[in-house]
């Protein structure tokens, strides 16, 4: 999941940075992909902590 979403913004971050060169420079957007990151884990954590296996439910 980590990787398509990276690819994204980085699309993105370049496409700002073709399209509004004087707004958007890549150099000042590198928090972006260090958020989009992060977010993605804290994401892909809350996904796995909602699938049981089945042995640990019927153990409850």
């Amino acid at each position: 999941m980590l990787g398509p979403l990276l690819l994204i913004v980085l699309g993105i971050l370049f496409l700002l940075n073709n399209l509004y060169p004087e707004t958007f420079r890549f150099g000042r957007m590198w928090p972006v992909i260090l958020i989009v990151i992060g977010l993605a884990k804290v994401l892909d954590y809350f996904q796995r902590g909602q699938k049981k296996p089945d042995s640990q439910k019927e153990d409850q």
